[in-house]
């Protein structure tokens, strides 16, 4: 009795499972049946430009879109539909003005249908007309910019300026578009506990507009690095534009330059090295009861400088 139902069951089974698969052909035949019929529909197309002559670009904002209106089997729509189709224009071919080059359907019509496969019948494009603007490749050239972060060792600093060669670079593109740009900035140069010479290449950073292009991608920067220390020397204090007629005498006659400089230079700073100056003028003009210091001289070498003393006394005899 038991074996009997158990027949029964395998049996419905066999029959359920018969029942899916020719459900399952059916449909499969189906699907393949429309896929096979002929359909219209409008597929927008990405417009890509070739031929493009040497000393012209095309701007790429200006780049658009055509809506094809065609008809072919369900296989080739779905193959269209699923992807990001696009079609060639020939810029070579086409007419142009001072700004634009010119695509019309009238005159360009057999080479939009060449591209297809010949199934597939072109009904319509819209719109039929399409201006590219263009512009003349130029070049010019920019000063690079350094960014650096760096930390020196105590003691240490750098002897100069960086040196970056090359210190500018050719930008080519549209004219419209690399006006625009006045400088390239490298990446970032971070280095801690410097305590020697830095030399190293440095990525620039490079537009993405693929309508430029660039002489060179990266820099070498290159520094001297130095001993650093402080020092001072003491500078007589000069005043300028003392009237004739005022004996100005002031307090005190020299002040105390303090400097930054490398161990290489150091023996090379001395009272002439700097001249101190205060004007009268100040004076007279802010009603000031002292007189206000400055360095109007000092040599390229040195990092930095300050005087020990913020103002002049001064008092006029007769």
């Amino acid at each position: 009795m038991i074996k009997k139902q158990r027949g029964i069951s395998l049996l419905r089974k066999r029959k359920i499972n018969i029942f899916f698969l020719f459900f399952l052909l059916a449909l499969i035949f189906s699907i393949l049946t429309k896929l096979s019929t002929d359909y219209t529909q409008t597929i927008s197309f990405t417009v890509e430009a070739s031929h493009i002559p040497e000393d012209k670009v095309i701007i790429k904002d200006s780049i658009q879109k055509l809506n094809i209106t065609l008809t072919t089997y369900g296989f080739k729509l779905i193959r269209y539909q699923l992807s990001e189709p696009s079609i060639e224009i020939n810029i070579d071919r086409l007419d142009k003005d001072d700004h634009y080059f010119i695509w019309t359907e009238h005159k360009e019509f057999a080479n939009i249908v060449a591209q297809f496969d010949a199934n597939v019948k072109i009904d319509n494009i819209n719109p039929d007309t399409l201006k590219l603007r263009y512009d003349t490749n130029a070049v010019k050239k920019i000063p690079v910019i350094l960014n650096s972060k760096i930390k020196f060792s105590p003691g240490y600093d750098l002897l100069n300026s960086f040196a970056i060669t090359p210190d500018s670079v050719k930008v080519i593109g549209p004219k419209i578009v690399i006006d625009a740009i006045s400088e390239v900035q490298t990446d970032t140069l971070e280095q801690i506990e410097v305590n020697k010479d830095i030399s190293t290449s440095v990525a620039l950073q490079i537009s993405g507009n693929d309508q430029i292009t660039y002489s060179q991608n990266k820099v070498k920067v290159e520094g001297r690095v130095d001993r650093f220390t402080e020092g001072s020397v003491s500078v007589p204090v000069i005043v300028k534009n003392v009237p004739e007629n005022v004996n100005l005498k002031i307090y005190p006659k020299s002040i105390d330059v303090i400097y930054y400089a490398s161990l290489e230079d150091f023996k090379n700073i001395g009272p002439n090295s700097f001249i101190v100056a205060c004007d009268y003028k100040d004076v007279l003009q802010e009603e000031s009861s002292y007189l206000t210091p400055i360095i109007i001289q000092q040599p390229e070498f040195i990092k930095g400088v300050r005087l020990n003393l913020k103002r002049i006394e001064f008092f006029i005899t007769k």
